[in-house]
């Protein structure tokens, strides 16, 4: 692995390489994007040692050998490495073949593509994605994945490789295709020896030229390329979501304080930290709004970026709801950093997609967007909920069934702006399922739990009716259980039921519920305790109803 880290090509020519459109998965993409999806397809990292994604692609291009018998294939099953005698974590590419060139495993990969989906389990899951990931380097090496050359009179817009046949474009592009690259991958390799780059650079520049004069369509778009590579190096999300953490905390510990003692420092600083989420959230939405630009369509379409948007959701409803309580605002900020962690977590894929004919309906926009919107003020209402809970286990002066009264005010608030928005987002998935398979309700599984949620939360914002349920601790108490059916309908259907809506369940989503149960079993204990006191402030006569 040294030896590659040694060999790697400069980052300014790498970068140099990275700005060449390439054509995947039905997009035309900068290929610093193509070799960071395929570093984290591969690798399950942005970076693999020092080397980026593009000094790594570069890397095995020009050194294939010395790659070979690098351990950079990630492997997350213990019995499939055993049985292979592979290392646990990353193999490298040559350790799947025998000495005399035999795939190891092919076998065990032709029965799992045998069995039907639904009879294959985690060993057959987790065989046939280290097949796919030993394929795609398969074709990489062999030079068939980088669709560089678009042919000039092509009618479905056809891009080559030049590993690909060629027979059928004219003699002169077909011997510039196949050699350009080969001559490229040669000089780059020349120029690691001499450190003169000027002949690579002369290459990468004909190839684009090329690529310019063929693409008679006009799919390349030289902005949206530098835009992408602008928003693939900005990073803007993990930036935000550290922002999101560090101010969040800091202002939950000013509130804190405030809550029991005012003065003129922690009000100064209180308006710093509330100005300082603000600007974090203008450089969440100017990520968003870059990859709606990058993609073409509204970047709420996939798990990763809907997660990304009931993060900037739950922001937007703490500032809306975080002027009358700085308690407000820094929960739902530090919250709006764990929804972005999690959407940066290995099992979360964040590239950008083509969308299929039925996702390009505007109601399916106008649906999510209104639905997901509607998830992140309910975030609010569990997250005050967990904190009036809080204040209710740990106060001891009267004066703190003030501060949970007051937010249970706004906990409300959010909950009936919540329910109208979940409500009407749910109509209007009826509108777009009518307009695409021409029926508005089927009780497709996302459908079923949709309506379960509107209902949850429909009898927890009439539950003051009930008059032995009337008062402050059971009202908080269920807003923080009734986000369950929010957690099931958001995440639960999509990757563990089956259904029109079932992403299919992805690796390393198993492992949350154990993080889930951990929680369902702290709120136990925080609901008991937090009845005590609310018992003890009930009988010093501090305590009404709610209503």
């Amino acid at each position: 692995f040294q030896a590659v880290q040694r060999n790697a090509v400069p980052v300014e020519h790498a970068a140099e390489f990275g700005q060449l459109p390439v054509q995947f998965a039905g997009r035309i993409i900068p290929m610093n994007t193509f070799s960071a999806e395929l570093l984290r397809k591969i690798h399950k990292n942005n970076k693999i040692g020092r080397l980026n994604s593009d000094q790594f692609l570069l890397g095995i291009l020009t050194m294939p050998q010395m790659w070979m018998q690098v351990p950079f294939i990630a492997n997350s099953n213990e019995e499939v490495a055993k049985m292979f005698q592979l290392p646990e974590q990353h193999f490298a590419y040559a350790q799947v073949f025998d000495p005399k060139g035999n795939y190891k495993l092919l076998a065990r990969v032709n029965e799992a593509y045998h069995k039907p989906e639904s009879q294959r389990n985690e060993f057959d899951k987790d065989i046939i994605k280290l097949d796919e990931k030993i394929n795609i380097l398969f074709l990489l090496l062999n030079h068939k994945l980088l669709t560089l050359f678009p042919k000039a009179d092509a009618p479905n817009d056809t891009w080559y490789a030049p590993g690909d046949d060629l027979s059928g474009i004219p003699e002169e592009d077909s011997l510039f295709i196949s050699r350009s690259l080969p001559l490229y991958l040669s000089e780059v390799n020349r120029s690691l020896e001499s450190g003169d780059w000027q002949q690579p650079n002369t290459i990468l520049d004909s190839i684009a030229a090329f690529q310019q004069k063929a693409d008679q369509a006009g799919h390349i778009n030289p902005k949206k390329i530098r835009t992408e590579i602008r928003y693939n190096k900005q990073n803007i999300f993990s930036k935000t979501r550290t922002g999101y953490f560090a101010l969040g905390l800091l202002l939950l510990m000013t509130a804190f304080l405030r809550l029991f003692k005012e003065a003129m420092w922690t009000n100064i600083l209180s308006k710093v930290l509330v100005w300082g989420i603000f600007l974090v959230f203008l450089y969440h939405v100017y990520g968003m709004a870059m990859r709606w630009y990058i993609s073409g369509y509204a970047p709420w379409s996939n798990s990763y970026e809907t997660m990304v948007y009931v993060a900037w959701a739950t922001i937007l409803a703490g500032l809306i709801f975080g002027r009358k309580s700085d308690l407000t605002l820094a929960t739902a900020t530090i919250f709006g950093g764990i929804i972005l962690f999690v959407s940066g977590l290995n099992w979360m894929e964040p590239q950008i997609t083509t969308l299929v004919p039925v996702l390009k309906s505007p109601w399916l926009m106008f649906h999510v967007a209104v639905t997901v919107a509607a998830y992140g003020f309910f975030g609010i209402s569990l997250l005050l909920g967990l904190s009036n809970l809080l204040i209710l286990s740990v106060a001891k002066k009267e004066t703190a069934m003030l501060h949970v009264r007051e937010l249970s005010i706004i906990n409300n608030m959010s909950l009936l702006v919540g329910l109208a928005l979940m409500t009407i987002g749910t109509f209007l998935g009826g509108i777009w399922a009518n307009e695409s398979w021409g029926r508005y309700w089927s009780w497709d599984p996302k459908e079923t739990w949709a309506l379960i949620t509107v209902v949850v939360y429909s009898v927890v914002t009439h539950i003051h009716l009930v008059r032995k349920l009337n008062n402050d601790w059971f009202f908080n108490l269920a807003s923080v259980m009734a986000f369950a059916s929010v957690l099931m309908t958001f995440w639960g259907v999509n990757y563990l039921l089956s259904g029109l809506h079932s992403y299919g369940e992805n690796e390393g989503v198993s492992e949350v519920f154990v993080y889930l149960y951990a929680i369902l079993f702290g709120v136990i204990v925080l609901a008991l305790v937090s009845y005590r006191g609310y018992k003890k402030f009930k009988s010093q006569g501090s305590t009404s109803n709610f209503y």
